[in-house]
């Protein structure tokens, strides 16, 4: 009687451990991050089709997996302006040239520009002094740069008076920033002048003339879609948990530079492909809903485009989880809108001290930072939940899928399916 007792427990240890590995397929999970973060896909934005082919993608997976659509082909068309780089990104200090993606970054709202041009310093001495304050205002910049000096700069009310120049109201031909790290980000919006943004590293004399060569072309009515699936829950097919995250990032530039954006947000749209895997062989109580959202880089406009024409209606979901930046976790998860929905996020706080899941959970109130807030905006109980620690690379070229540790990849899926297990009563 021992021996089978003791059979049985380890046969059972053993279908656990099984269950739980298949539930979280590793393989599954990095040949997605590949396929999301290639030069194929093209950081998934707004040049070579990027955004498109990596809606169709997802859409096939959620085929493939067996979900349902809410109408005929799964995807919400929607459309926006943005201000996109298909040609040339090429610069010069002084005459020795510097890398796109790695020592500068024109910024998203910049026009197209090509020369050389006089550099001139706007800096704390501007204006701390009337007579270098009234010499600028008097000036014409029409063909030169202007490079806003923060370095050595802390006082607040300064800083905040050099960053008006932002706005360019100098009427320059082009405006240079100096920062630690370069990074990029996305603009529905194309101002009439160009901006570039520098690493600190690579201003080791004073930058007497600037060349510059960059290519713009604004798109008034980028076409796009989000991507939008669900699994009928068995005993309260009326009520919705809501799984999100952004598969949209910033695209590339030119024909070879792209940010492939592995942690943002591949690794979220890793997780929705595999919770949505998992629900579909293990079917839930609840209606489970897997959004794939485009255009939160340009401002969270997939999210709101979609709370304004729902599938279904907002007051029928029970929870909402959004997926950003889910690929390390060393430090724990950060729950937004944690300090908001309290009752929530101690129960997930809870579950997770008696799993040992994360070194901590974190909470923090609300924020207009990623897909989750329209809905919130709307009355809906929501959380973006983003993993704490690790890598830091953002919005830049080595935001790889082969250097993401996906250190508590795992721990965040059993975590996020404990607890939907715990909410249905299982």
């Amino acid at each position: 009687m021992y021996l089978r007792i003791k059979f049985f427990t380890s046969a059972l240890l053993i279908i656990l451990i099984c269950n739980s590995l298949s539930a979280q397929d590793m393989k599954y999970t990095k040949t997605i991050l590949d396929t999301l973060c290639s030069k194929y896909m093209f950081g998934r934005g707004y040049v070579k089709e990027g955004d498109k082919k990596a809606a169709e993608y997802i859409r096939n997976e959620f085929k493939k997996t067996g979900l349902s659509f809410f109408n005929n082909d799964g995807f919400q068309k929607l459309s926006y302006p943005v201000n996109t780089f298909p040609g040339k990104m090429e610069a010069a200090i002084n005459g020795k040239k510097i890398i796109p993606g790695i020592d500068f970054f024109v910024q998203a709202k910049s026009n197209s520009c090509k020369g050389t041009f006089p550099v001139v310093y706007y800096n704390a001495n501007t204006l701390r002094y009337a007579d270098s304050l009234n010499w600028f205002k008097k000036q014409n910049f029409s063909d030169k740069f202007i490079l806003v000096d923060r370095s050595g700069t802390s006082n607040k009310d300064t800083l905040e008076k050099l960053n008006l120049m932002r706005a360019n109201p100098m009427k320059a031909r082009g405006l240079i920033f100096i920062d630690e790290k370069v990074s990029w980000n996305v603009s529905t919006k194309k101002a009439d002048f160009v901006a570039i943004t520098i690493a600190k590293k690579c201003v080791n004399e004073k930058i007497q003339n600037f060349s510059i060569d960059v290519e713009t072309e604004f798109n008034e009515k980028h076409e796009t879609q989000n991507v939008i699936a669900y699994i009928q829950g068995k005993s309260k097919p009326d009520s919705f948990i809501v799984f999100t995250a952004h598969y949209d990032h910033l695209g590339g530039i030119g024909d070879t530079l792209f940010i492939p954006g592995a942690n943002d947000n591949a690794s979220g749209v890793s997780m929705l492909l595999n919770l949505a895997a998992y629900y579909k062989k293990n079917q839930p109580e609840y209606s489970i809903a897997f959004i794939a959202f485009t255009g939160e880089e340009a401002g969270l406009l997939g999210s709101f485009h979609y709370v304004e024409n729902p599938m279904f209606s907002l007051n029928k979901i029970k929870i909402l989880f959004n997926l950003d930046l889910v690929g390390t976790g060393d430090d724990g998860i950060m729950l937004v809108n944690g300090a908001v929905f309290k009752k929530e996020f101690e129960q997930i706080k809870n579950l997770n001290e008696q799993k040992k899941y994360f070194p901590k959970v974190n909470a923090r109130g609300e924020a207009a930072n990623s897909d989750h807030y329209p809905f919130y905006a709307k009355g809906v109980i929501g959380f973006f939940i983003y993993t704490q620690g690790g890598v830091s690379e953002y919005h830049n070229p080595f935001d790889k899928a082969e250097t993401l540790p996906l250190t508590k990849y795992k721990e965040l899926f059993s975590l996020l399916t404990d607890y939907i297990g715990m909410i249905s009563g299982k």
